[in-house]
C-alpha cells in the first residue's frame, strides 16, 4: 500500500519553495538569512516524511493529512507576513549600537577569555564525576553513561545550576567554532582547531544528535556565510558534510543505547536498513489532529507555552511547575507511562494549545520574532561577539523545529548576557586605556 500525498502538500512545497527563492534573492535584507533557515526547517520536519518514512504516514485518513499540510501553509504564510514589522520592531535600536560596535575585539582575544571559561567549566564537570576527566571529554558507554552536566527529566534541588553551566559549556563549544574562522594568524588557528578536537567528541558521543548539532551547525554557517570560496566549492563541500554527517549520525541512533565502541573495534557494522530516527514531527502533527477529531484532546489555550515560560523557574522554587504536554503525552506514551516529554513539532505544539486554524499562528509570531532578534544580531555583524551569537542562533534554529523550547534557546539567552558583559568589560578597558594614553599626554605637554 502506497502513500496518497495530499494536494496540500504540495501547495505547501510551493509556498515554502517560492518564500525561500525570495529569501535568498532579497539577501540584503537583514532578516532574509533568518527567515531562509526557518523555511529550511519547516522542510526538514514536515516536508521529508512522506518520502522517507512514508509508511507510518499510510494509518491516517488523507482528510488528515490534508488538513496538517494546510497547517503548515498557514504557518509559512503567516510567518512571511509578520517577519518584516517584528523585524523592524526588534531592530530599530541597531542604530544606537555604534558604541559597542566601535570596540574592535582581537579573534585571538576572544578565543582566550571562551578558553579560560571552558577549562574552569570542564574542571567544575569533571569534579561532578568523581574527577574523570576522560570520561568527560570522551563518554563511553552510550546515552545513558555519565557524561557532563547529566541531570534527572525533573529537576530538583541545585539541578539548575548544572543546567546553566551545560548550556553554557555548550554555547562555548559552538563558538570555538564560528571563531575559527577569524583566526588571523596560523598559531591561533591550531590553538583553535585543537580546542575543537577536545571539547566535541563528547558531544558526538554523548548519543545526543540535538546537542552534537548545536554545536557543529554554527561552524558551518559561518563557512557558508563568511568564507570566501565559490558558491560551487561551497556546495561540492556542503553535499560532502551532509554525506559525512548523515553516516556518523545514523550511527548514534543505532549505537546510542550500547555506545558505539563496538562499532568503531570493527565488532558490529552499522545496519543497511537504519535510519534517522525522530523526523516525524509531520507524524506528530496528523496524530493531534486525529486526537482532536476522536474528542480525545482538549484545547490548552496557551497552558504550554506558558509551563515553557516557567522553566525560568528552578523546580525546587516552584514545585508544582506545570509539566508541558501533559494530556497529548498521555494519550502517546505506550501503557500510560511517560519517560520523557514527547515533542510535538513547532506547529504541532500551536494546534495543541489554539486549535486547528488558530494553532499554526502562534508558532508562525513566535519564529517571526525568533528571526527578529537574529536579525538585529546580524545588523550589529561589525561586532565579532554580536556576529558570533548570530551564527550560533542560526545554528540552533533546526532544533526549535521539534518545540520552540528553553531547552533549545538558553545558549542563547546566557550567550546574550555574556556577550553583554564581555563587551561591557571591553568598554572599560579601552576607557582606562585611553584614560591612560590622556594623562600621559598631558604630562608629557607639561614637561616640554
Amino acid at each position: 500500500m502506497t502513500l496518497d500525498i495530499p494536494f496540500s502538500y504540495y501547495i505547501a512545497v510551493a509556498i515554502c519553495l517560492v518564500l525561500a527563492l525570495e529569501a535568498i534573492t532579497t539577501v540584503h535584507r537583514s532578516w532574509s538569512i533568518p527567515a531562509l533557515t526557518i523555511y529550511l526547517t519547516t522542510a526538514l520536519w514536515y516536508f521529508t516524511e512522506v518520502f522517507y518514512t512514508p509508511d507510518r504516514l499510510i494509518k491516517f485518513d488523507k482528510l488528515i493529512l490534508e488538513q496538517g499540510y494546510y497547517q503548515v501553509c498557514i504557518f509559512l504564510i503567516v510567518f512571511r507576513i509578520l517577519i518584516p514589522s517584528l523585524t523592524r520592531k526588534i531592530a530599530h535600536k541597531s542604530s544606537q549600537f555604534t558604541a559597542v560596535s566601535s570596540i574592535r575585539l582581537d579573534p585571538f582575544r576572544l578565543l582566550q577569555i571562551l578558553m579560560v571559561t571552558w577549562i574552569i567549566l570542564l574542571i567544575i564537570g569533571a569534579s561532578l564525576m568523581n574527577w574523570d576527566f576522560a570520561q568527560a571529554l570522551f563518554p563511553q558507554g552510550g546515552r545513558w553513561s555519565p557524561k557532563l552536566w547529566s541531570r534527572g527529566a525533573v529537576g530538583s534541588g541545585g539541578d539548575f545550576l548544572i543546567s546553566i553551566a551545560g548550556y553554557i559549556y555548550t554555547l562555548v563549544c559552538a563558538i570555538f567554532g564560528v571563531v575559527l574562522f577569524f583566526q588571523r594568524k596560523l598559531s591561533s588557528k591550531l590553538i583553535n582547531f585543537i580546542l575543537i578536537l577536545i571539547s566535541w567528541p563528547s558531544f558526538y558521543l554523548s548519543g545526543s544528535r540535538n546537542s552534537f548539532l548545536a554545536v557543529a551547525l554554527p561552524a558551518y554557517m559561518t563557512y557558508i556565510l563568511m568564507s570566501r570560496q565559490s558558491w560551487w566549492v561551497k556546495i561540492i563541500t556542503s553535499i560532502g558534510l551532509f554525506v559525512l554527517v548523515n553516516y556518523l549520525l545514523l550511527i548514534v541512533i543505532s549505537f546510542r543505547n550500547t555506545g558505539i565502541n563496538a562499532y568503531f573495534e570493527g565488532n558490529v557494522s552499522l545496519s543497511s536498513a537504519a535510519i534517522h530516527e525522530g523526523l516525524n514531527m509531520a507524524e506528530e502533527l496528523f496524530t493531534i489532529n486525529s486526537f482532536f477529531e476522536k474528542g480525545q484532546l482538549t484545547l490548552q489555550y496557551g497552558l504550554d507555552y506558558f509551563a515553557e515560560a516557567l522553566n525560568i523557574i528552578p523546580r525546587f522554587i516552584l514545585p508544582d511547575k506545570p509539566l508541558i504536554g501533559h494530556e497529548y503525552n498521555l494519550l502517546r506514551a505506550p501503557n500510560g507511562v511517560i519517560n520523557a516529554t514527547i515533542s510535538a513539532g513547532f506547529i504541532g505544539r500551536g494546534v495543541l494549545n489554539f486549535g486547528t486554524w488558530f494553532g499554526p499562528i502562534a508558532p508562525a509570531i513566535l519564529m517571526a520574532t525568533w528571526a527578529g532578534f537574529l536579525a538585529r544580531l546580524w545588523e550589529q555583524r561589525n561586532s565579532i561577539l554580536r556576529l558570533s551569537l548570530f551564527l550560533v542562533g542560526l545554528g540552533i534554529t533546526p532544533n526549535l523545529g521539534r518545540d520552540i523550547t528553553l531547552l533549545v534557546l538558553w545558549p542563547m539567552l546566557f550567550g546574550y548576557f555574556l556577550v553583554r558583559y564581555i563587551e561591557n568589560m571591553q568598554q572599560s578597558r579601552n576607557k582606562l586605556n585611553n584614560g591612560n594614553y590622556q594623562s600621559e599626554k598631558e604630562a608629557h605637554s607639561e614637561t616640554n
